[in-house]
């Protein structure tokens, strides 16, 4: 039996300010069996073509309420050029995980959702969020010094 103590470390809310918005994310010490489950085969949810692909509604829920077990399937590390932060790298993809589904590739350098610099791992956070809540974003990613945009819907 779960001591309350235990129940109240077990999760905890998390606040985030981007461009004066504050965020609030609820993340389980212990994610849910389902969540997991689902994020180790995510193919079922993801539909892409070419540099569009679009996630199912239940699946990104599933993952809003507990994103722990997205943020283990790929590193994501601050760029910083000449001391001005130009976006997150992003390495150590695993195979078959939701980044690697829509287009991310090892290497790859996120530098801004739907017009918004993102210029740290909160941003990509926020990134999240806001998809979820609009339904569509467009990713900028720069690759093999080429720019190019995911975009990425939600039904």
């Amino acid at each position: 039996m779960r001591s309350s103590v235990h129940l109240a470390l077990g999760s905890f809310v998390a606040g985030l300010t981007c461009a004066g918005v504050l965020f609030l994310f609820t993340f389980n010490a212990r994610p849910p069996a389902d969540a997991a489950a689902q994020l180790d085969d995510a193919s079922p949810f993801v539909r892409c073509r070419d540099v569009r692909c679009t996630l199912d509604q239940r699946f990104v829920d599933t993952l809003a309420v507990n994103a722990a077990p997205l943020r283990e399937q790929a590193r994501l590390i601050p760029f910083i050029d000449d001391g001005v932060p130009r976006g997150v790298f992003v390495y150590g993809l695993r195979t078959d995980s939701l980044p690697k589904l829509v287009g991310l590739k090892n290497g790859d350098l996120l530098t801004d959702v739907d017009g918004a610099p993102v210029v740290d791992v909160a941003g990509v956070d926020a990134a999240f969020e806001h998809l979820r809540t609009t339904g569509t974003s467009r990713f900028a990613i720069e690759r093999d010094g080429q720019t190019t945009v995911l975009q990425v819907d939600i039904e």
